[in-house]
């Protein structure tokens, strides 16, 4: 079998940069949307980033825009060295072909008329591996190439999804809610293969997930977003270990755990709000057991890899102007 293609990026150079991405979704006669307001993230070679949040809260806007099928409104998207420009009519430079996604559904994105061997070898790079070569490496018998997509199970469409994303040998990888199609037994079956078959290569997984116990066993970092904005970033452990945004801390209090009692998890509070009206200050202020008065006013700075005034001086610095102008009113 041909070896995957190399990584070519400088050393501690990001294989993706993000920076104060904004996008916008705009419909007739409705004001635009603001799904993406202001992101910034990164991902290495050879690194898995966990990408999590509930539903609503823009993350597979942000995928989209990574791989250029969605028009940023503000921002840049870096990919090595290189801007991410979005599709458009003309070719696009193959370079950035190098950048491909995983998406949720494995039966919406395969063409149920084509044998799967036709099209995996849509995207086979020039001296790469064959369809049935690829087949095998997602765990798959070569002779499936001859199949079409309705004689497979979903776990089965996702390890087919898989191999014709790699057949381009990106250096990056996007998995945009790419188990949650899956029955419970394919889930981890299916991340896991994605980690491994992607390090192995030296290329960089996005995994985009609302499952954050699958997110834990395959990412080295995670990355919270709520309504739009990334609220906490960590090493997995640490944040696993010790999460300090208390948007993090409801979302690890839902994961189930197994401790033969039969506990149920904690429950987050209230609905993510509308993105075409966010609340002002802190997007969470409004669900947030910690909110104080600056909260709804000031929206926090990302400082140690959370945006939140419980980790911000300057909330004490405003609490106390607040308590001088107060006494002085008196």
């Amino acid at each position: 079998m041909t070896p995957p293609a190399t990584v070519r990026t400088e050393p501690d150079m990001p294989l993706l940069t993000v920076d104060d991405l904004v996008v916008d979704h705009r419909s007739p006669d409705r004001p635009p949307v603001r799904a993406v307001a202001g992101v910034d993230l990164t991902v290495a070679p050879g690194e898995v980033v966990g990408l999590v949040g509930e539903s609503g809260c823009g993350k597979s806007t942000l995928a989209r825009a990574i791989c250029g099928i969605v028009r940023p409104s503000g921002g840049s998207i870096g990919f090595e060295g290189r801007p991410v420009t979005p599709l458009g009519l003309r070719r696009r430079d193959p370079a950035l072909t190098r950048i491909q996604m995983v998406f949720q559904d494995p039966f919406a994105s395969l063409n149920p008329r084509r044998r799967i061997g036709r099209q995996i070898a849509d995207g086979l790079a020039e001296g790469g591996p064959t369809p049935g070569e690829l087949l095998e490496r997602v765990g798959l018998p070569p002779a499936m190439a001859d199949r079409y997509p309705h004689e497979f199970s979903g776990g089965q469409r996702q390890r087919i999804a898989i191999a014709r994303a790699l057949a381009a040998r990106p250096a990056l990888l996007i998995g945009d809610e790419p188990i949650s199609a899956l029955d419970a037994s394919a889930q981890a079956q299916v991340a896991g293969l994605m980690r491994t078959l992607t390090v192995e290569s030296g290329a960089g997984l996005l995994f985009i997930s609302h499952d954050l116990s699958v997110v834990r066993m395959i990412a080295d970092r995670i990355a919270v977003m709520y309504l739009g904005k990334i609220v906490e970033t960590g090493r997995t452990d640490e944040i696993w270990a010790d999460p300090k945004h208390p948007y993090t801390r409801a979302l690890l209090g839902a994961v189930p755990v197994p401790d033969g009692a039969g506990t149920l998890p904690a429950e987050l509070p209230g609905d993510v709000p509308d993105p075409a009206a966010p609340p002002s200050g802190c997007r969470f202020h409004p669900r947030c057991p910690h909110a104080m008065d600056i909260c709804s006013t000031r929206e926090p700075a990302q400082i140690g890899g959370v945006a939140c005034w419980l980790y911000d001086t300057a909330a004490d610095t405003a609490d106390t102007a607040g308590t001088a102008a107060d006494t002085v009113a008196e």
